[in-house]
């Protein structure tokens, strides 16, 4: 059954809270454009094109067995998490300390850092480690701070006022989603969302109000959910352009 914002979702027709029970139909073993492992873009982006936001629960016990073990993924020569291979241990440090996945977090650096430095091929992704101190880079289109894209808030505690330090950078950005998805009641989907700006209720002309101004890239990527879930942590690079992910590419006007 498909509705005009959700997709297929199972015989109720509508965003079911029930993610294990009224599964998304359209959920396939390999990656495409809009759908994958996780499910599809319509299920993830749930109200947007209408009345708002409204992500479908899903729970860490529900996500992590479809998630690429990233210490394995790493491993093979054509993953895009190589140019974080520096920082793995700083990851599994991590996901031992706060129980996040050691990929997810990995992926929200990938997906921020290796979009704004390595995709622009500004930089060298084997330079980030050296130059995150260095020329303190990468910083945010809306002032975010290194590999994690922090906003200042999450800077007070860090060693010399240093936010770019990589491992509190990490550590701290998994503290905070850590306590986000607590927050949240454990709800995956909405807390990967909040993460990069997205909230209940959010709809296209609010992800896409910055479009036209002095911030194109303050825009909320509406792709991000799917290039996340279906893309990075299956160990698929989002951004290749000749498999590009997503049908909205709403950033794709940002210069």
């Amino acid at each position: 059954m498909h509705t005009n914002t959700c997709g297929p979702v199972g015989a109720t027709g509508r965003c079911s809270p029930y993610w294990q029970l009224i599964p998304d139909l359209t959920r396939v073993d390999s990656t495409t454009a809009t759908s994958g492992r996780m499910g599809s873009i319509d299920y993830f982006n749930c109200g947007i094109q209408g009345s708002g936001w409204t992500p479908p629960y899903m729970s860490m016990d529900e996500v992590a067995p479809r998630m690429a073990d990233l210490s394995e993924a790493i491993k093979k020569p054509e993953s895009p998490f190589k140019p974080c291979e520096p920082f793995l241990p700083i990851f599994q440090k991590c996901a031992q300390m706060y129980g996040v996945p050691a990929i997810l977090v990995a992926s929200f650096a990938l997906q921020e850092v290796c979009r704004a430095v390595c995709a622009a091929k500004r930089y060298g992704c084997s330079l980030i480690i050296d130059s995150l101190r260095a020329i303190r880079l990468p910083t945010g289109g809306a002032g975010e701070v290194g590999l994690m894209q922090l906003t200042q808030d999450k800077c007070h505690d860090a060693p010399n006022g240093d936010c770019y330090d990589p491992e509190f950078n990490i550590l701290a950005g998994c503290k905070y989603f850590s306590k986000q998805l607590a927050a949240n009641n454990g709800d995956v989907l909405l807390t990967c969302g909040n993460y990069n700006g997205w909230f209940k209720g959010m709809t296209y002309a609010d992800a896409t109000a910055a479009a036209n101004g002095p911030c194109c890239r303050c825009q909320n990527n509406l792709d991000y959910l799917h290039q996340l879930l279906n893309g990075w942590l299956q160990n698929v690079n989002a951004y290749d352009p000749n498999h590009r992910l997503g049908k909205y590419f709403n950033l794709d006007q940002c210069h």
